[in-house]
């Protein structure tokens, strides 16, 4: 990999394991961003720290529905009022939450058996399954919409299958009290893989069957003579495709992309195990060999287990030339506790491959590389011990969702019971006494609340933190800390607040102006493909105005930019 060499994990590190950094391990209800057809909208308040005042909308509205009312026909009204970046930052989350939840549902009612799983009226899912572009190619066109009466028979047999799943949710408690559990279960899944139960999905998923159309396919039957269509996925197939790939004269890169963007991490394990088997060769040296520059890198970054990849980063940042705080900060201010702890587990293999170190090895590096206050917050970050939230706190706040004093058999949380508001107040005020109330900062006291306190707090702790600051937590940052201190609790802030949004602004950091962060954009799109890539996508476009796929295309070239494209996907 470039920046430095390839080392193997230690023996017997790539055996089946969970972890929490695959998103693809956990069934299809823990996070999907589209929204079912009819289902019912999640009511109630947002996430604290995140509901957008409707007074603000509300006045906008009514200011210049007054203004233009009383001004003279000659005058121009003025422009609208604009909303705070904070604002809409929390309105996008909160939508994307939204639409997240609705198939979460969705995803429940099949586990159950309401609906059928391949049931596609019923659902939107099938406008997110976007086709993977390894050329250089605009979107295709949608095809054309059926007719009028068509859609009329369509909306009638939907309207028929709503009706009986909701008198079903309704009246049958078996299955009520089967998707409250489903239902908690997903959020607790979510929390191991993002730290927050706001549903997410990646544009990397299993690839479970082969198409007629996929080159695998292809290859097996002009080659073997078979025809694997409809067959489950096999590691043989595809290993046997690659090395194809790599004897022939002059390597076929696409073969290499295609592989490696429609095949989960997971998967790819068990192909680098199936390799080795059928050939005796080491699957990543081989293709490392037939490769270069940030394409090799990229397709590196790919067939590395995440916490050993993230491990790499961190090593790469404190052992390069110089220390590079930005990849520090990044890691450690967005992984979970369970993500923290892989990390650490195998950091001594990858820092020290020719000795055994302990688990102590990335806190004592960052010790040594660090100073201030800065490298106390990287030390209690390295920990992964940030507060939990608990089954009993969820199951609490799990409630159902009512429609004119009705029930519903759907779920939703009631996010002020995830947390202990006296505590949340008595987090604000000592935050205030820490920095605006004194001369100075007492920025271990800052240290304290922003690296214990859970997501869900944290947001409650800033809430309170205006009523009694009249100012931002991020305004507050800015006046009370500097350096790298002040840009690792600004990074904690933007990553609870809104993560996608933490990663679109990221990435767009890493390709604008001269030249490209090309290190940090591999690092964040192949980190986060089976996680949230398709929310990040959605902030970056609301941030850019322009797609990610766009992006890269124009910031990047050659197998790279193929690699990247097909990885993302086009919006």
């Amino acid at each position: 990999m470039a920046g430095g060499s390839y080392a193997p994990p230690a023996a017997g590190y790539y055996q089946t394991q969970p972890s929490a950094y695959n998103v693809n391990m956990y069934p299809d209800y823990a996070g999907h961003p589209t929204a079912p057809i009819g289902s019912y909208p999640v009511q109630g308040g947002g996430i604290p720290g995140f509901t957008a005042p409707p007074a603000v909308q509300q006045y906008t509205h009514l200011h210049q529905q007054h203004y233009q009312q009383h001004q003279q026909p000659s005058q121009q009204a003025p422009p609208p009022v604009q909303l705070p970046d904070s604002i809409k930052v929390a309105n996008l989350s909160h939508s994307m939450n939204n639409m997240g939840m609705y198939l979460m549902q969705m995803e429940m009612m099949k586990e159950v058996g309401l609906i059928d799983s391949d049931d596609e009226e019923m659902s939107l899912h099938r406008h997110q399954k976007k086709g993977k572009q390894t050329k250089d190619q605009e979107p295709e066109k949608l095809p054309t919409p059926p007719n009028e009466e068509e859609q009329k028979r369509k909306a009638e047999q939907v309207a028929k299958k709503k009706e009986e799943v909701t008198r079903q949710l309704r009246e049958n408690e078996d299955i009520k009290q089967r998707m409250k559990e489903l239902f908690v279960t997903g959020l607790l899944q979510c929390c191991e893989v993002s730290g927050t139960m706001e549903p997410t999905q990646g544009t990397v998923t299993p690839y479970t069957k082969y198409d007629p159309k996929d080159p695998v396919t292809k290859w097996q039957e002009t080659n073997r003579e078979i025809n694997v269509t409809g067959d489950n996925w096999d590691p043989e197939y595809d290993c046997e495709y690659l090395n194809a790939a790599m004897n022939r004269l002059g390597t076929d890169e696409d073969a290499i992309i295609h592989i490696v963007a429609t095949r989960c991490n997971s998967q790819r394990q068990k192909m680098k195990e199936k390799f080795k088997t059928m050939y005796g060769r080491d699957l990543v040296e081989t293709i490392q060999g037939e490769l270069s520059g940030n394409f090799r890198e990229s397709v590196m970054a790919c067939f590395l287990k995440p916490a050993y990849y993230d491990a790499w980063a961190m090593k790469e940042a404190i052992y390069g030339p110089g220390t590079d705080e930005r990849t520090l900060i990044e890691i450690l201010m967005t992984r979970t506790n369970s993500q923290i702890k892989e990390m650490t587990a195998c950091y001594g293999d990858v820092a020290s491959p020719s000795r055994k170190a302990s688990n102590t090895k990335l806190e004592k590096d960052i010790k040594d590389d660090t100073s201030g206050d800065f490298k106390r917050l990287l030390v209690s970050a390295c920990q992964g011990n940030r507060n939990p939230i608990s089954k009993e706190q969820l199951v609490s706040a799990v409630e159902e969702i009512m429609v004119n004093n009705q029930p519903t058999g759907q779920f939703r949380i009631n996010h002020q019971k995830l947390v202990d508001m006296t505590k949340c107040k008595l987090g604000a005020k000592r935050l205030f006494e820490a920095g605006e109330k004194r001369w100075g900062t007492d920025e271990e006291e800052f240290n304290l609340i922003f690296s214990t306190r859970n997501y869900y707090e944290l947001r409650a702790i800033w809430d309170e933190y205006v009523k009694i600051s009249q100012r931002d937590i991020l305004n507050s940052i800015d006046r009370e800390t500097s350096g790298h201190f002040k840009k690792a609790l600004r990074a904690i802030v933007m990553n609870i607040r809104c993560r996608p949004m933490f990663f679109a602004e990221r990435l767009k950091e890493a390709m604008k102006g001269l030249g490209t962060a090309d290190s940090d954009l591999i690092r964040i799109i192949i980190s986060r493909s089976e996680i949230d890539m398709v929310q990040i996508k959605a902030c970056f476009l609301e941030l850019t105005k322009q797609t990610l796929w766009r992006w890269l295309k124009d910031d990047c070239s050659g197998d790279y930019k193929k690699l990247l494209q097909a990885i993302v996907g086009t919006d």
